[in-house]
């Protein structure tokens, strides 16, 4: 027994250690994030100085140039601009050969990057490699590799291959150094992964960026977690000062951080990765994000579970050394009586976390099908009908409106299915005569959706107000009219409400 409980404080102690080297790594990169809108800002002025030349540009070759170079900055930046200027080198890649090839493979690497995978597979292997060059096969074969990676084992051979003669080509790339050594691991064949990528080339910061991030993977590989979060570090860091918006880096040290139990640090990188895949339609991401999201929850949950185990240890110690058995029994008596409330509580709670949630990531995914379709149609009209049947769509009344009453009235349903007597909770103590009453079956006031949100801890009128898409002065209004006609004290009322 002692026995046990010395390792389960242990590992809670080494769960929350962190070595000087993982800390100055992790405070370089919080420096760093605390300058993010100055970095993005860099980029933005490079955007609009490209996009310049690009308008300037005297030539359907200087006009390709410089749509390609705007590509290849807003490829890790904004996944629907980058789509944009492939679209515009594809348009002007005329008969040149390498420009044929080189437009064919960014498009093929956006659509991958769009979640567009069996429209990337076909503009892939449409492509002519012949005339690409060292530069357009890096491309290619970066397609190349996600695309039938995504898609083994059946395309196997077919990515063996892409890898293979890109190394025979371009050794010294970073991507295909790692994926050369991925290669090799796959075949069973030994391979020294860290000096291979020791040996490349790096020319920019987003080549070092993709450098430490491919080192991190290695020593993943190797079992050495402490040497990976210092590389997914500096990682991130560089992504940051060259504003890429995929984030591979931050969001795998936000992942280790969580099972280490930074919770606090991981969840600040977690929310910066997903607000920035966003951002960026980033659509590749999203399953991902989704995943984590429940992975976060469980680490959380079993991080509880050990600081409940260390509560119980400590009230066994002490009652062990201030009690006599008689004394003992009733404490443990009445830790059981507090306990069962506890796990009652626990589940009410996992009971509420479980429907919102539910009910949160069903809406997600319907809007984000929504948008994509709303897109999809904009996208089909334009290519169609043209400009002016687009501005005919737009003119007509946004669908966000009727969604935006469904959603209020899947949040009523959901409030109510785990408060069934919120209402008859709340006339108790309001006034005989100004007693609330819902418009219809399962639907709210706009009242009692204000007092549902103070019961679901969200007191501040300005987020109110957003939430329920109204004016901070109308929800002022409704607050105090509810506070003058209950019976509660208005010093009171938001406590009691959220009490019920």
């Amino acid at each position: 027994m002692k026995k046990t409980l010395f390792s389960a404080v242990l590992s809670l102690i080494l769960c929350f250690s962190c070595t000087p080297e993982h800390s100055a790594c992790l405070d370089v990169l919080d420096r760093t994030i605390e300058q993010k809108s100055k970095f993005d800002l860099l980029h933005y002025q490079l955007q609009d100085s490209l996009r310049h030349m690009y308008s300037a540009a005297a030539s359907d070759t200087a006009r390709w140039e410089a749509a390609y170079r705007l590509e290849k900055i807003l490829f890790y930046h904004d996944v629907d601009s980058c789509y944009s200027y492939i679209q515009e080198m594809l348009r002007l890649q005329g008969t040149d050969a390498r420009r044929r090839g080189i437009s064919g493979a960014c498009y093929s690497n956006i659509l991958y990057k769009m979640d567009s995978l069996s429209r990337a597979l076909e503009v892939l292997e449409s492509i002519d490699t012949t005339h690409l060059g060292q530069e357009g096969f890096r491309i290619y074969g970066y397609a190349g590799y996600h695309i039938y990676r995504k898609l083994l084992p059946q395309y196997e051979s077919r990515c063996h291959t892409v890898i293979d003669r890109w190394w025979q080509l371009d050794s010294t790339n970073i991507e295909c150094a790692y994926y050369h050594n991925e290669r090799l691991r796959r075949g069973g064949i030994p391979v020294d992964g860290l000096r291979n990528l020791n040996a490349c080339a790096l020319t920019s910061p987003n080549d070092t960026a993709k450098a430490y991030y491919f080192m991190a993977m290695e020593y993943l590989n190797g079992g050495n977690e402490g040497k990976a979060m210092e590389c997914f570090a500096n990682s991130a860091t560089y992504d940051l000062r060259v504003s890429a918006k995929a984030y591979n880096a931050l969001y795998e040290l936000a992942r280790i951080l969580f099972r280490r139990g930074d919770i606090k640090r991981a969840d600040r990188y977690m929310r910066m990765t997903l607000e920035d895949a966003y951002s960026s339609h980033y659509a590749l991401r999203y399953n991902d994000i989704i995943q984590s999201e429940f992975e976060i929850m469980n680490v959380v949950l079993k991080q509880e579970r050990r600081r409940a185990l260390v509560s119980v240890i400590g009230i066994i110690a002490v009652s062990l050394i201030l009690a006599v058995a008689l004394f003992l029994l009733i404490m443990l008596f009445r830790y059981s009586g507090r306990l069962t409330v506890s796990q009652r509580k626990l589940s009410e709670v996992s009971s509420i976390k479980d429907g919102f949630l539910a009910n949160y990531m069903e809406k997600c995914v319907d809007y984000l099908n929504k948008v994509d379709e709303y897109r999809s149609s904009l996208r089909r009209t334009a290519k169609q009908d043209g400009p002016d049947a687009i501005m005919a769509m737009l003119r007509k009344p946004s669908f966000a409106a009727g969604e935006f009453s469904g959603l209020l009235t899947s949040l009523d349903s959901t409030f109510l299915g785990i408060f069934p007597d919120f209402v008859d909770k709340v006339n108790a103590h309001m006034q005989e005569e100004y007693r609330l009453v819902m418009p219809k079956p399962e639907v709210l006031s706009t009242e009692l959706r204000i007092l549902a949100l103070i019961k679901m801890g969200i007191s501040k009128r300005q987020k109110i107000a957003k939430i329920l898409n109204m004016s901070v002065t109308t929800v002022y209004s409704y607050h105090c009219n509810l506070q003058k006609h209950s019976l509660i004290p208005p010093r009171d009322f938001d406590r009691v409400i959220a009490s019920l």
